[in-house]
């Protein structure tokens, strides 16, 4: 066998191994994600790009076949927005938690009342309620801001104006003591 031939043996060998190692998602019926090699073909797919930091070696991608591209090149910007709503949950589910357990220990402290307890949970239910996976990928340009605070994590009462406006309320209390307008 020549050089030439064991060279072309070899590159075709390469290349099937990385078509073997590509993964994609997609998602069911039910709203559940999977992942896997062999995508169902009545799915939209998108593939699934492994950095070299969890992947055993540093090898790129395999070239996706002209009809994935076509899929998957009028999705990047959903899917950057699916992403950032998707993180914008998971720091919601967060805060809200954290909120909760302040309540409740601003409670137990005797810091609150049990109306304003009760008044509390009852919003942090709405703001739970109102924050959903949903609503951020239907997100109007005026509603898309929010989310993106909310997927960076600075929390809810931060990306609703809430804290701010408590700030300011806090604010005037504070120049009102003082006997300043």
């Amino acid at each position: 066998m020549s050089i030439r031939q064991i060279l072309a043996l070899l590159v075709l060998c390469s290349l099937s191994l990385q078509a073997l190692s590509q993964v994609y998602s997609w998602v069911d019926e039910k709203g559940q994600k999977h992942f896997g090699s062999q995508p169902p073909s009545a799915q939209q797919v998108e593939a699934v790009t492994i950095k070299p930091g969890y992947a055993g070696e540093a090898r790129a991608a395999a070239p996706a076949a002209p009809a994935q591209v076509a899929r998957t090149e009028a999705a990047p910007a959903k899917a950057s927005k699916r992403e950032m709503c998707q993180s914008a949950m998971r720091w919601t589910v967060i805060d809200l938690e954290n909120l909760r357990e302040i309540t409740e220990e601003r409670k137990s402290a005797g810091r609150i009342t049990a109306a304003e307890y009760a008044q509390a949970q009852k919003n942090l239910a709405g703001a739970e309620q109102r924050i959903t996976l949903q609503d951020c990928l239907t997100s109007t340009a005026e509603e898309q801001p929010r989310y993106e605070c909310l997927s960076r994590g600075a929390g809810v009462l931060a990306c609703s104006g809430l804290l701010s406006a408590a700030m300011q309320e806090a604010e005037q209390e504070a120049r009102q003591r003082v006997g300043k307008p």
